[in-house]
């Protein structure tokens, strides 16, 4: 196991003991829009703790563009994200790599 695996399950482990009934990652009406193409339109997901989620859709159909959002390399234009009770938005670019 190396340094880093190790501070990950360190960091899982005391997120687990704080968060209670919180989803480890909330997307509530994310809106996404290139020019007039409107890329996300209202997406919402709900990861709890223990469960996984696969990622699949055709091309173009806002499966890199919410990846992106939720990691914070890329802004939505509306809605709220937040992963292990944090809101993204309110995150700085260290906590979040």
């Amino acid at each position: 196991m190396n340094f880093d695996m190790l501070k990950n399950e360190e960091i899982l482990n005391k997120a687990d003991s704080n968060m209670g009934d919180e989803p480890v990652i909330d997307i509530r009406d994310l809106r996404k829009s290139f020019g007039d193409n409107h890329v996300l339109n209202g997406f919402s997901l709900r990861l709890d703790k223990g469960e996984n989620l696969v990622v699949m859709g055709k091309s173009g159909s806002g499966k890199s563009v919410m990846i992106k959002c939720l990691v914070g390399l890329m802004l939505p234009d509306s809605g709220y994200i937040s992963v292990m009770g944090k809101e993204i938005k309110t995150l700085d670019r260290k906590t979040l790599d």
